[in-house]
């Protein structure tokens, strides 16, 4: 099964992983997740006040309120997924890199095995459930403890309790797939069923407005400079 098309573009990508390297949004992050799960209000009185005491660059609100679009994205996947976890991972097709775009009910902390893979160039089909979806372009469900895709990365994975992995690719307009929605859960063999899959299809349908009207800001943001902050 293969979902429709969702529009990103390569700038997009580029920037968020930018912006992903940044301390000072991880950290942020790890505020704001428990808070974007409760929808609460107090997030843009949190952000204002870290812009006006110098704890963040306006550029770095943007993209944290950029972030919190994308998470919003994983939370309405989760509330008709049953015991899911929903993370959102972006692939950088030109230098071969997997990363972390939303996930605000996963520890962030628990994508650092993407490093490793980025700096020793492991990411391919054979690498987790993420890795065979993207280069197959294919919904791929994965036993965790069992599955072959994951050996490298079982013990990592399960030290955060998770079992089981689906993971549902998402694409360009032009067919290009551009990363996809992994759907985790603590429970052994808990595998998506094909109308759960037809569901998250037509949520990504839904999404595909809000991730190219996302895609656009970011592009402004490159065209007038904002980007010009460096790691």
């Amino acid at each position: 099964m293969k979902l429709k098309n969702c529009s990103i573009t390569n700038c997009t990508i580029n920037y968020l992983h930018q912006f992903n390297q940044k301390k000072i949004i991880k950290d942020q992050l790890k505020i704001i997740n428990p808070l974007l799960g409760k929808n609460e209000p107090d997030l843009k009185v949190h952000l204002k006040n870290a812009l006006n005491n110098q704890l963040l660059t306006k550029s770095e609100v943007e993209f944290l309120e950029l972030k919190m679009e994308l998470g919003r994205m994983c939370l309405d996947l989760e509330q008709v997924l049953d015991g899911v976890f929903v993370s959102m991972v972006f692939y950088d097709r030109n230098r071969n890199f997997i990363f972390n775009g939303a996930a605000p009910s996963i520890p962030l902390d628990f994508f650092s095995f993407f490093n490793g893979i980025n700096e020793e160039g492991l990411f391919n089909e054979s690498c987790g459930s993420c890795g065979k979806g993207i280069f197959r372009k294919e919904v791929v469900n994965s036993d965790i403890q069992t599955c072959s895709l994951w050996k490298d990365y079982k013990d990592h994975a399960l030290k955060f309790g998770f079992k089981s992995c689906t993971s549902v690719p998402f694409y360009t307009s032009e067919g290009r797939v551009t990363g996809t929605f992994a759907h985790y859960s603590t429970k052994p063999n808990h595998l998506l069923t094909e109308d759960q899959l037809v569901m998250i299809q037509e949520k990504t349908v839904m999404y595909q407005n809000e991730i190219h009207k996302i895609s656009e800001r970011l592009n402004e943001y490159t065209r007038i400079g904002k980007t010009g902050l460096t790691i």
